[in-house]
């Protein structure tokens, strides 16, 4: 099974942090069928070690239904045992989140905007998921505009003599700290315009952690580029049982080992 890794960011001003979802936690509804959807979720969370948001997933289409089956070993036609307002929820999702590494980790793509107004709708705050690109030039030629980035600068040999530590410093009358982190805005800058500042930050990025450019593409949606070491994909070897279904526990398990 593979879980790819996207960027979880809360009410469009910072990542997501382990409280946001404990608040889903706290207040999602085990049964769950958006607005304008035939599928029905059958949902189930944890948090773990404060740390980490767990989702499990059974679902299925809570409209399509036959006033028959067939019987697999006789190929006799017998009428459906359960009424059309009984749903079997054959499908799975699995969905992790892990608030130390700030990335978000997906058993599929396909249904992420179901997961996101899950979090929305369990809420009442605003969710968004964005996708990571580790190719620099795959991530300038999908955006048409920059607008900004975060990032944390590290007080070490590289930032020393940096005038962001000076004004923290100074303010608060502490000794200089040992990050700061900021998120700088532009609007809406051509991309053509914006590469040199890329550039730069790829050039001096020893002296930032979690540089995080920030684009839109042609359409307005959002797109983030992550200068930090990434997990793209998360592979684990989960095995599915007699009826072709993942143990939720199994899952749950390896995907902690590979995170912890």
């Amino acid at each position: 099974m593979r879980f790819s890794s996207f960027l979880l960011d809360y009410e469009g001003v910072r990542p997501a942090a382990i409280e946001d979802l404990i608040e889903v936690h706290e207040k999602h509804s085990d049964i769950y069928r958006p607005d304008g959807q035939k599928n029905l979720f059958v949902s189930e969370t944890e948090i773990i070690e404060n740390r980490f948001f767990w989702l499990s997933w059974d679902y299925d289409d809570a409209v399509r239904f036959k006033d028959y089956v067939i019987d697999s070993s006789t190929g006799e036609k017998q009428p459906n045992p359960r009424s059309q307002n009984q749903v079997e929820p054959r499908l799975q999702f699995f969905a992790m989140y892990d608030s130390q590494r700030q990335r978000l980790f997906l058993s599929s793509a396909t249904i992420k905007n179901t997961f996101r107004r899950f979090l929305v709708d369990s809420s009442q705050k605003e969710f968004q998921i964005r996708n990571i690109y580790t190719s620099l030039d795959d991530f300038c030629a999908r955006i048409k505009t920059i607008k900004g980035y975060t990032f944390q600068q590290v007080n070490n040999l590289f930032s020393q003599d940096n005038d962001i530590f000076k004004v923290v410093r100074d303010y608060g009358g502490l000794d200089a700290p040992d990050k700061v982190q900021l998120r700088v805005s532009y609007g809406n800058v051509p991309v053509r315009e914006g590469r040199a500042l890329i550039d730069r930050l790829h050039r001096d990025k020893e002296a930032f952690e979690h540089i995080i450019v920030i684009g839109a593409d042609d359409s307005g949606i959002e797109q983030t580029f992550d200068f930090s070491s990434i997990i793209e994909r998360i592979e684990i070897d989960a095995q599915k049982d007699a009826t072709e279904h993942y143990d939720p526990r199994e899952v749950k398990s390896l995907l902690l080992a590979k995170l912890r």
